[in-house]
């Protein structure tokens, strides 16, 4: 049987949504190769178990802080090198492998193996670089020095893969302009993410709307990232003054404090913070909401797609989506009538939405909820897309 080594900075038992999604592939493709992994250390509250038919090789992690840039940093320089020495130490010609596009520097390391070794080479694109550095603020312009010594760098990375899996139609139309040109052997497909068998398998009983509900709870559960476009969420949800409508955030992430300070300082009284919760309890979390948020600041078109999407839908709550209109989720939403759906600069438009949605409109949200629901049964279940790995890898 060939075998396939799978590298990521996260596998379980990590709980995030690359570590699920890495280990569900995983555990997949056992069905056609003996896999390999090769990840960083489990988290020290985290109990290792053994993950049958998949030998697991660990590198250490360095315990700085990942929400700060300077230590994040240094901490993937130093976790990419080990990954993927450790790799080089061990790959044959004849493996293939298959490398989830974060950290950064890895897949630049990784496509390096690749012209070392002359094996096979996947790419999972979850993040498109240096593009998405530009969104997070972390770089200011395309135009400068470092920017485009990067896009080279990355640009060449992407092409050498002989295979690159984008995660939704948008980001397949960028990466197509990023490996244009000579010398470029990569075919590009796209595998969408999935909803998790837990949330599907679990029934949804048909509720009737309580004349007692005097509330509408919006939700946004995730990572309070820099990407997400949350400040500019929290600005237009202190210009509005709805009492109908309550805002709650769930999860960490690097502009929490600054949420709260801004929800704090403004006086915003319909605004929650939550915290993280774990896996196992997404099903009571996200279906807690009437309505929930999925939010990609300006400039992401292509760079991502929010894998929660999916889970939403699975829990049968219809999208209030906020980025770019063109871009995977929001064509899903417009396509099959599950949500809403605004640019990230019409801030006008999100407000006005806001001030006008009331309890009238619960049976409204309740019905693209159940769209929702239908579409990802029979569209985006996880053996569905797991099956598309069977086949394209």
């Amino acid at each position: 049987m060939k075998r396939i080594w799978i590298v990521t900075e996260l596998f379980y038992p990590e709980e995030t949504s690359t570590a699920y999604i890495l280990t569900r592939i995983a555990q997949k493709l056992t069905e056609k190769y003996e896999v390999y992994v090769i990840t960083g250390s489990a988290s020290l509250d985290k109990e290792e178990i053994e993950c049958n038919n998949i030998k697991v090789f660990r590198v250490r992690n360095f315990n700085l802080d990942k929400n700060k840039l300077l230590t994040r940093l240094i901490r993937f320089i130093l976790l990419s090198i080990q990954i993927s020495f450790s790799l080089l130490c061990k790959l044959k010609k004849e493996d293939k492998v298959l490398v989830v596009t974060n950290p950064a520097l890895l897949l630049l390391l990784v496509s390096l193996i690749k012209k070392i070794k002359g094996n096979t080479l996947y790419i999972l694109v979850h993040d498109v670089f240096p593009e998405n550095l530009i969104p997070s603020h972390i770089l200011t312009s395309s135009k400068t020095f470092i920017y485009k010594i990067l896009k080279i760098c990355f640009d060449q990375a992407y092409k050498e893969a002989d295979l690159l899996i984008a995660i939704g139609r948008d980001m397949k139309a960028l990466l197509q302009e990023k490996i244009s040109g000579r010398r470029c052997v990569s075919s590009i497909e796209i595998i969408e993410n999935w909803a998790e068998s837990s949330l599907i398998q679990k029934n949804m009983k048909e509720t009737v709307i309580s004349n007692k509900k005097t509330t509408i709870e919006i939700q946004y559960a995730g990572n309070l990232g820099r990407v997400q476009g949350l400040m500019e969420l929290l600005d237009i949800i202190a210009s509005i003054n709805n009492r109908k409508l309550n805002f709650s955030f769930w999860g960490n992430g690097a502009i929490k404090n600054k949420m709260f300070d801004f929800v704090r300082e403004k006086c915003i009284q319909n605004v929650t913070f939550c915290g993280p919760y774990k896996r196992s309890e997404q099903w009571n979390i996200l279906s807690s909401c009437d309505i929930a948020i999925v939010t990609l600041s300006e400039g992401m078109y292509g760079l991502g797609v929010p894998s929660k999407s999916y889970n939403i839908m699975a829990v049968g709550k219809p999208i209030l989506f906020i980025g770019d209109l063109q871009s995977e989720i929001a064509l899903l939403i417009k396509e099959h009538d599950i949500g809403y759906c605004f640019d990230a600069k019409d801030r006008d438009g999100i407000r006005n939405f806001l001030l006008r949605l009331d309890l009238d409109q619960l049976f409204f949200l309740k019905e693209k909820g159940l769209k929702a629901r239908r579409l990802v049964e029979d569209n985006f279940s996880e053996a569905k897309i797991l099956d598309k790995y069977i086949q394209i890898l």
